[in-house]
């Protein structure tokens, strides 16, 4: 089991100062972190905002920052050795096929090959009319997409075919440090239709926490899906979120989290990531904090 930090909102810790966020995950890297992850917006609508508040107790205020993460995590590899590079979840319709797969190769060479991205198709109508990107269809869009980036990761020339985009005897280049088996992950609602494109077209499954009664069930279906579309399900790739327990006084009860994120690898997960901001009211608290993130793998 390895133990991962969602870094999304902890730039609030240190007054918005984005260096000193940064310093913070090269010391999570330092002490023995796992993986570093962001998740991603380009934007939200006030109504839509508020319906995401009311419905899915969004922990974000409509003025929170969401950084690019492809930007964002080229400057965690700068600062890191070790720490993969994920995201929960970038929306992956939302770019060009070409850009999105240049950008990955990019990141993944920039850091040796760290790079384990998480992928969905998100859930805000206007952010995808904001962007002029077609919302119907996205869930075909992305698997159209994967086949061109590992087509485009592959070697040259590629050629490939989708919705919004064709080529033939390309070459894009650098290739991905992992070539193109850099691994993909999909954010997706556990529906068997969406576990079956996992089976088919992704390396692992990056979950919310509000499947997590029905996670158990749903790891096994999905390495009974592997095993049918002749994968080994043992390489399976599974990053789940452990929230925060507190204790009557408000501290964190470590002792119930290490439980937590105990199960959570016993069911499956092979990944458990804590949200920072979730965990931490205080930049004070960070370096306690990241001690006892990482001796929950112990």
């Amino acid at each position: 089991m390895q133990i991962g930090l969602n870094v999304t909102g902890s730039d609030g810790l240190f007054g918005g100062d984005v260096s000193k966020m940064l310093e913070m995950i090269a010391l999570a890297d330092r002490k023995g972190v796992d993986l570093i992850s962001i998740s991603d917006h380009l934007g939200f609508s006030r109504s839509a905002h508020a319906l995401r508040l009311e419905t899915n107790r969004f922990p974000f205020g409509l003025e929170q920052p969401w950084y690019e993460p492809i930007s964002f995590l080229s400057a965690v590899a700068a600062l890191t050795k070790r720490v993969r590079l994920s995201t929960f979840v970038m929306i992956a319709p939302l770019r060009p096929a070409l850009l999105l797969a240049k950008q990955l190769a990019t990141l993944d060479v920039i850091s040796k090959g760290r790079v384990a991205i998480g992928l969905g198709v998100g859930w805000q109508e206007g952010e995808f009319r904001a962007a002029g990107m077609p919302f119907e269809g996205r869930f075909g869009d992305l698997e159209e997409m994967v086949v061109a980036m590992r087509a485009l990761w592959a070697e040259p020339p590629a050629r490939a075919r989708g919705r919004a985009f064709a080529f033939e005897d390309f070459y894009s280049l650098p290739a991905p440090a992992q070539g193109p088996d850099l691994p993909i992950l999909f954010g997706f609602n556990p529906t068997t239709k969406n576990l079956e494109r996992i089976a088919r077209l992704a390396d692992g499954w990056t979950v919310d926490p509000a499947h997590r009664a029905a996670f158990p069930e749903k790891v096994q279906e999905l390495r009974d899906l592997f095993r049918r579309s002749g994968r080994d399900p043992a390489k399976l790739e599974i990053h789940l979120g452990q929230g925060p327990v507190r204790a009557d006084d408000g501290a964190i009860d470590w002792a119930a989290v290490k439980a937590g994120v105990h199960a959570a690898a016993a069911e499956g997960a092979t990944t458990v990531s804590l949200q920072v901001s979730m965990f931490c009211r205080a930049a004070s608290e960070v370096e306690t904090f990241l001690d006892q993130a990482v001796a929950l793998k112990s």
